[in-house]
């Protein structure tokens, strides 16, 4: 009987364990680290942007929200082999850095393919101080180049000043 009353509670209570992003265009990044151990989600949910790190299955070890307008996110500028966007989180002292990027490799032969390259990390911060770097498992990296928070902000009235490298409101 006591079986029953707890499986019967775990159906009932709610679970919170990580998860993806809604749908792929709510996706600024999302991978895995430590050989698929960790992970994390970068996603636009309503007017929020939300940071989620933590072991696959299990609830997150850290869960960080920012209101999409307030977001301190540098889209790419337009230049250069890659292509490179960050947002940051704040957790006290500490920031967490995420950016995505996609390194183009242009051969001489016109005939020839671009190969790209996609790749994600997290620098964590205290200050001016890096403590840690965690660089994405290669091939489990999802990276919405110009799309999720660039179009959320858009959105929102906001345009980018690429002079000032600051957003601000399109009035």
């Amino acid at each position: 009987m006591r079986i029953l009353v707890a499986s019967l509670a775990l159906l009932i209570i709610p679970q919170t364990t990580f998860a993806e992003c809604a749908t792929p265009q709510d996706t600024f990044l999302s991978c895995t680290f430590s050989n698929g151990k960790k992970a994390v989600d970068v996603c636009v949910d309503g007017d929020m942007l939300t940071y989620r790190f933590g072991r696959i299955g299990k609830a997150p070890d850290l869960a960080l929200s920012v209101p999409v307008v307030d977001a301190d996110y540098t889209p790419w500028p337009g230049i250069g082999r890659a292509i490179w966007e960050t947002v940051t989180f704040q957790n006290g002292k500490t920031s967490y850095v995420v950016a995505g990027v996609i390194d183009r490799q242009f051969s001489d032969d016109e005939k020839d393919e671009v190969q790209a390259e996609i790749s994600g990390l997290i620098d964590v911060n205290e200050g001016e101080d890096t403590l840690a770097t965690l660089e994405c498992d290669a091939g489990s990296v999802e990276f919405a180049y110009g799309g999720s928070i660039y179009d959320a902000k858009t959105a929102a009235g906001q345009c980018y000043n690429l002079e000032e490298q600051r957003w601000e409101s399109c009035q």
